[in-house]
Parts: structure tokens; sequence; C-alpha cells
């Protein structure tokens, strides 16, 4: 059922938090882990840089910016998994892979594509107003997965003290 896991990472220790128990089940069930972190398309960029389009060449300036800035995030997410995959000694049952897109979004189409068994995640577990400002990743994966999701709820520090 579980033969492939899907961890999402965004390069935080608290998506990296989600690895150890990905691990364990890894192990427990013989499953293959796939990696992911997504990148923002060159087109979000371009609706959120002020001015891209006041003049054409202003435009040609700013779109050839945000490619170069969409090249260097694809590096460095590439590299950053890369870095993933050696630490957790991974050999060919881990993959990991970068894909452009909306994080939430990304993690189900992936989830669907590669027909993993298990989504396991992360979250910091804000609830009513956090949720409300900041949005959750988790909460879209889990409204919109039709794939099991194991999320790992980290509580905020706050809370503790």
């Amino acid at each position: 059922m579980f033969e492939s896991i899907l961890v999402p990472l965004d390069g935080s220790e608290l998506a990296e938090s989600a690895l150890d128990a990905a691990l364990e089940l890894k192990i427990k069930l013989g499953a293959r882990l796939l990696l992911v972190r997504s990148v923002e398309p060159a087109s979000h960029h371009l609706v959120q840089a002020p001015g891209v389009f006041e003049s054409p060449s202003a435009a040609v300036a700013n779109v050839e910016m945000i490619q170069k800035m969409v090249e260097a995030e694809q590096s460095e997410a590439h590299s950053y998994l890369d870095a993933v995959h050696t630490r957790l000694d991974g050999g060919s049952d881990i993959e990991a892979l970068v894909v452009e897109g909306d994080a939430a979004q990304v993690i189900v189409e992936m989830a669907e594509q590669h027909k993993v068994g298990l989504i396991v995640m992360s979250s910091h577990g804000r609830g009513g107003l956090g949720r409300l400002v900041f949005g959750s990743v988790a909460d879209a994966v889990l409204r919109q997965s039709h794939v099991p999701v194991l999320l790992l709820r980290l509580e905020d520090e706050k809370k503790d003290s």
C-alpha cells in the first residue's frame, strides 16, 4: 500500500522535521522516498515586480532578471535536495524532484503522478488567526489530496512557555 512516500521540503528545519518519521516508515515498509521541493514560477515574480511593464525595454530587462532569479532558485533547490539525499545516505530508493509551481499544488500533483501511497509533512500547528493570516500549505494539501497525509504537528514555541 505504501510503496512510495512523498516528503515535501522547503529548506526549513520545520519541513525537515518530517524526515525522521518518513525514514522510519520507509525502513519498516520497504518503501521508496520521493523528496519534493517547489519553486515559484517566473509568472509569480512578474506579477510582484513593480513597474515591470512601464516600457518595452523595462519589461525585457525585468523578464530577463526574473528568469535569472528563477534559475538561481531552481539551482539552489537542486543543491539543497542533493545535500539532503547525501545526508540521508540515499541510494536508488530515494528520489529528489524540483518542480515549478504553487507548493500545495505541486505536492498534490506529484503524489498523484508518482502514485505515492503517503505524504509525510510537518506543520506549525497554527490555528485561528495565525492560520487565517498565514494560510497553510499543509491545510491546502489536506483538502486537495486523494492520497493519505501524515501531518506532524509542531507546536509554536510560545505555547510551551
